[in-house]
């Protein structure tokens, strides 16, 4: 192989995938990117660009509720992740009428690994102390031994390092959280945290960072937010993958010799990464040519149509109508019987599917008034599983309910396929009923293909299968869809 010259090659600034929301000022990412020059540190140009993105605002609020961003190792993504961390943590210093709240203005900076947290804190802790103004509004640094480390300003502003587990972040209420090393946040660690921002309002954000998993990696929760980002038809999700052409789609691989494909991956070559470096990589690569395309150029195919259950879903994405009627309600549960997925079927130009309510088992008899409250509102019938444990509490709350048997269940199921695969249906973009979506997988059941709930809580998917289900044997009374 002839090996590359030494001078004249630059990595690409901007993505190839770039979904941004609608939004009328970037006010904030550009502080934030002067206040982390104040500290020593000036971003790359991509830097900036995912600062922007993540920090941009429409009409006073935040544009994006989630942000993505997919960069190959090594090209300096925790640049973007401190000026978003460091302005978060000294927002409410810099302009004090923004505590509305009264609050405590926190934000969560997770990682995969105990080490990637230290190294976070550790950086972070030595921009701010090289910043005597900022550095004198710390009331604690907490560099601590468990994992925890905390830094926290006169204000109560707080920023908070975790390494991630199934219980990391409870007790806290963040206003945004940082899934650094997202190719491996788990849907378990996922959910311990999401539900912590609930109180947050359109105030809350979710950052996930990464790069391309292997397949060893517990990856759902990373590759249903790349989904979306692709898809690029969610209001409120902002997502920017360096990657190179053909990178998406197994039929048309990139050239792993190709400089331009390498420069469309890594946005730091010339700089950080120097391209003597990836000749190296390349050349040590013969034994490893897969991990050298995951790891240095960002090769990431989407699922094949077909190996999902539901595969052109997130081309279905519109916005949830305004004070919406909902036709029908499905239930459905894990099956460690852990959580409560109650979906919806709403009113508007097409059947469109909610997520309306999901919370923890404990909180049942809640769940189940809930359900109640919405069925005497609307007026409309709820299907659940014939043998799901909640049917006695939601009988004591008054639920009328429509039991599905297994024929019924297999039905719900295929006709959800059906009406995805010819767009006669739109969803409202729900988080965790995404990650069902992506994780979900056909099995077969006493002859009858359902979605496969055994290893993955797809509860949220099938809630809506089902509602889906029992809405189409009351469209008579319901008339016809608009």
């Amino acid at each position: 192989m002839t090996r590359s010259p030494r001078s004249g090659l630059r990595g690409k600034q901007e993505p190839r995938v770039l979904l941004r929301p609608r939004h009328d000022n970037e006010d904030d990412a550009q502080d934030a990117v002067e206040l982390l020059a104040s500290c020593g540190q000036e971003l790359d140009a991509w830097q900036v660009l995912l600062t922007c993105i993540t920090l941009a605002t429409l009409a006073g609020n935040l544009a994006a509720s989630e942000v993505g961003g997919l960069v190959a190792r090594q090209n300096g993504k925790g640049g973007w992740l401190e000026a978003i961390a460091i302005w978060s943590l000294f927002e409410v210093y810099l302009y004090p009428e923004r505590n509305l709240t009264g609050r405590k203005n926190t934000t969560l900076w997770t990682a995969h690994e105990l080490k990637t947290s230290d190294e976070a804190y550790g950086r972070v802790k030595s921009l701010i102390e090289a910043n005597p103004d900022l550095a004198a509004e710390v009331v604690t640094w907490n560099g601590g031994l468990t994992g925890t480390h905390i830094i926290e300003l006169r204000d109560g502003s707080r920023l908070i390092f975790l390494a991630r587990s199934k219980s990391s972040g409870r007790g806290f209420s963040p206003r945004r959280i940082i899934f650094d090393e997202a190719q491996e946040l788990s849907a378990l660690a996922f959910r311990a945290m999401m539900y912590a921002t609930s109180a947050q309002g359109n105030r809350r954000q979710l950052i996930f960072a990464g790069t391309v998993p292997s397949e060893e990696n517990d990856s759902a929760i990373w590759a249903g937010v790349r989904d979306r980002g692709r898809a690029g038809k969610v209001a409120r999700l902002a997502w920017a993958e360096w990657t190179p052409e053909g990178s998406d789609d197994p039929r048309t691989p990139p050239d792993p010799e190709s400089w331009k494909a390498r420069a469309e991956a890594n946005p730091a070559l010339g700089t950080r990464i120097l391209p003597e470096t990836i000749d190296d990589e390349w050349e040590a690569a013969n034994a490893d040519l897969e991990g050298f395309l995951r790891e240095r150029m960002s090769v990431w195919p989407s699922k094949e149509s077909g190996s999902t259950t539901l595969p052109n879903w997130f081309e279905l994405s519109e916005p949830t109508p305004e004070s919406p009627r909902a036709l029908a309600l499905g239930i459905a549960t894990d099956p460690d019987q852990k959580w409560l997925s109650l979906g919806a079927v709403l009113d508007s130009e097409k059947p469109h599917l909610a997520l309306n309510d999901r919370r923890p088992a404990a909180e049942r008899l809640a769940f189940a008034k809930h359900v109640a409250d919405v069925q005497g509102r609307h007026g409309c019938p709820v299907m659940i599983h014939h043998k799901n444990f909640l049917i006695p509490d939601l009988e004591a709350a008054g639920v009328d309910l429509t039991l599905a048997g297994l024929d019924e269940f297999a039905q719900a199921a295929a006709d959800l396929a059906t009406d995805v695969q010819n767009a006669e249906v739109s969803q409202g973009d729900y988080p965790e009923l995404n990650t069902a979506v992506s994780a979900s997988k056909w099995r077969l059941l006493d002859g009858r293909r359902v979605f496969d709930g055994r290893k993955t809580d797809i509860s949220a998917l099938e809630s809506v299968a089902l509602a889906l289900a029992v809405s189409k044997t009351a469209a008579e009374f319901f008339g016809a869809w608009r």
